[in-house]
């Protein structure tokens, strides 16, 4: 597929997730979930989905598990005290495949991207500077909190640091060193930044975009509005 930019990126991801959000019944959730198929496979983000999805999965698992026990009246099966009953089984499987089809393209559309690209994507939408700002030191911030962990970590490791849940106290102490560190070092680049200049100047206008990704985006709102309406008449 061609080079797409964030903010088609960024509006392919809305639109899709919005429509597959949107679907009530179990008739429609084999083609959402197909649907997310092709779009990873499009996109050719097979391995950054498949590498990512593990959070998702432990929470799609944990509800699998809890809903079917706890929630409906008709029950299908029973050991002793437990039973199976069918209306968490059938919302813990649309929750479950909703879920993991928004996660899968939202990663598909927008992991590959760094994050200045997704800042710039946003700011493209005309998302409010002060936002965006936000939302690249945060992203700076996680970056910072994460290497000082990192470095914490190879220093205990060498000098014999304890290991197991009895370090539990030496990485609590750690967090809180990074974290504090890691704020230092943020409010200095807001600093740096805001002394040369920038968000002084007026914001450049976005770049049309390309008939390639017009027909991406119109393709994505038929597929959406197609899901909808084919999840109220069946």
């Amino acid at each position: 597929m061609a080079e797409t930019s964030p903010r088609a990126r960024l509006i392919l991801a809305l639109v899709l997730a919005f429509g597959f959000a949107a679907v009530q019944g179990l008739a429609v959730l084999p083609l959402v979930m197909a649907l997310a198929l092709g779009v990873v496979l499009a996109f050719g983000a097979g391995r950054v989905v498949l590498r990512r999805m593990r959070a998702p999965l432990l929470l799609v698992l944990g509800l699998t598990l809890v809903l079917p026990l706890i929630s409906g009246p008709t029950v299908l099966a029973q050991i002793g005290p437990v039973a199976l009953r069918l209306e968490g089984l059938q919302a813990a499987a649309l929750i479950a495949g909703r879920l993991l089809s928004i996660v899968a393209v939202t990663l598909a559309l927008l992991a590959t991207l760094s994050p200045f690209d997704l800042v710039a994507g946003l700011r493209a939408l005309r998302v409010p500077a002060l936002m965006t700002d936000l939302a690249l030191l945060t992203l700076r911030y996680l970056d910072e909190v994460t290497a000082e962990l990192r470095r914490a970590a190879v220093a205990r490791s060498l000098r014999g640091g304890k290991r197991g849940w009895r370090a539990l106290p030496d990485h609590a102490l750690g967090l809180a060193s990074s974290l504090i560190r890691a704020q230092a070092r943020s409010e200095r680049l807001w600093a740096a930044m805001r002394l040369r200049g920038y968000g002084m100047g007026p914001e450049p206008d976005a770049p049309p975009l390309q008939n390639f990704e017009r027909l991406a985006i119109t393709g994505a709102v038929i597929v959406a509005l197609g899901v909808i309406w084919l999840d109220r008449i069946l």
